[in-house]
């Protein structure tokens, strides 16, 4: 009786291990995992790759985000070298090695802008999502006020060119709205 609960102990942790390493952490190597599986014959190959989402269905919303999408929970946090908002929706992370990441969060963050001064409240030594992030305010005489606090979404990589385009983006969006309420 006892070593058949501790064989199915042993599959349960295997399937967790399996589980956890599906999700990466950017800044750290990945974990593949390995299975006494046959190789995929030629066939299989050619069925998953006929499954992948083609660039139309990607850029006209009909792909499911899971086909494309590259996300991660957490960013290592002595990896971050700079964080950048940019707008009250993005924050770019610039990790070392020239790795770039962005956040889009779910909704506005009040204050927060392309100069704004974030704190990151986090319970571990990496930054996940559903951690906070809040806009710190210099009010003068040497006091500071916090915003209400934001939750992170997952992180995206990026290019830097991306991050570029996002930011001429934004100042046109803002130029156009300026406009029409004149």
């Amino acid at each position: 009786m006892i070593e058949a609960r501790a064989v199915v102990l042993a599959a349960s942790i295997a399937w967790s291990v399996v589980a956890v390493a599906d999700e990466p952490i950017a800044g750290e190597p990945s974990v593949q995992a390995s299975t006494s599986e046959p190789a995929a014959d030629a066939s299989t190959a050619d069925k998953a790759k006929a499954a992948e989402p083609k660039a139309e269905e990607i850029l006209n919303g009909s792909a499911p985000l899971l086909d494309y999408s590259q996300a991660v929970k957490c960013l290592k946090s002595e990896n971050i070298e700079r964080t950048e908002p940019i707008g009250d929706r993005y924050i770019v992370f610039h990790l070392r090695g020239n790795e770039t990441w962005i956040a889009q969060m779910r909704h506005r963050c009040p204050q927060m802008g392309p100069y704004s001064k974030l704190m990151f409240v986090k319970n571990n030594p990496r930054i996940c999502e559903w951690d906070e992030v809040r806009v710190v305010r210099d009010d003068g005489d040497d006091e500071y006020r916090l915003g209400p606090p934001c939750n992170l979404p997952k992180f995206e990589p990026v290019s830097r060119e991306q991050v570029e385009m996002l930011k001429q983006s934004i100042l046109n969006a803002g130029k156009s709205s300026l406009k029409s309420a004149q």
